[in-house]
């Protein structure tokens, strides 16, 4: 069973996806803090959002410990997930479920560090948070 140990697991919501990846988190003004935590900051769609209050509401940390796993909602926004941005939050639940979270956050942060600068990779505008340079989000794989 994978545990939330520290404040960069936290950042990992119970969907697959890496907040600390998302282009709320970076905002200048009230960034987001990402799933798990406050709602300050983020998008309404993430404050509504019908998958953290399912697991919130069935006790669980992510959707793949789910008896429904993977349910309707879960497929729809992975589907809008791959379609717009080429990411797949089910592929990163396999990879937290079956090679554990230190794995899973390593390889993010691999992937996902800015090459000119070492900033952080954003992957809904594809831009760097710190150079403003935008990446091709499928080389980075």
């Amino acid at each position: 069973m994978i545990e939330i140990k520290n404040n960069e697991e936290k950042m990992i919501a119970y969907c697959g996806m890496n907040c600390t990846y998302c282009y709320a988190h970076h905002k200048k003004k009230k960034p987001c803090l990402g799933c798990r935590l406050s709602d300050e900051g983020k998008p309404e769609h993430c404050r509504k959002c019908k998958i953290k209050e399912c697991a919130k509401e069935k006790n669980v940390l992510f959707c793949f410990d789910c008896s429904d796993y993977p349910c309707v909602l879960i497929k729809r926004l992975d589907k809008s997930y791959r379609t717009r941005y080429n990411e797949s939050l089910i592929s990163n639940m396999k990879i937290i479920n079956e090679k554990g979270m230190d794995y899973y956050l390593r390889f993010e942060k691999e992937r996902l560090t800015c090459p000119e600068c070492s900033g952080i990779l954003n992957i809904h505008h594809k831009k760097c948070s710190e150079c403003g340079k935008t990446f091709d989000v499928d080389k980075l794989e």
